[in-house]
């Protein structure tokens, strides 16, 4: 088999999340990876549209990656543009999770601070 890539590929194991414009992330495993694409490990390829945006968990990078080829549980994507990438090199950076909102707007929930609230009844006494 030929080898079609221009960039040789590093074998890693990172945990990142596909970001549709739609829906829910998806966490996938980067199987491997080069400066112009991956392979990624997915529970299932279907509902996985053919761009996306791909966020590393480990260093916090991201890229906009398009589908090059698909499997029943793999998906070989090259990257469009990338944001914050810093290597190409498995375990060369500390473990930083990245915080991926799953509802609406994060600042749409109610602060925690209680001083911020009535006290309970105070409105409502005689």
């Amino acid at each position: 088999m030929t080898e079609r890539r221009s960039k040789p590929r590093m074998r890693v194991d990172s945990v990142a999340f596909i970001i549709t414009r739609i829906g829910n992330p998806v966490v996938c495993r980067i199987k491997d990876r080069s400066a112009d694409g991956a392979r990624l490990f997915v529970d299932s390829v279907l509902g996985i549209p053919n761009q996306f945006r791909l966020v590393v968990q480990k260093t916090g990078e991201e890229f906009s990656a398009t589908v090059v080829w698909r499997g029943p549980q793999e998906i070989g994507v090259a990257f469009l543009e990338m944001q914050g990438v810093l290597a190409v090199a498995p375990n060369a950076f500390p473990s930083l999770p990245v915080a991926i909102p799953l509802g609406p707007d994060p600042g749409f929930y109610a602060p925690e601070n209680t001083a911020e609230r009535p006290a309970s009844g105070s409105a409502c006494e005689p």
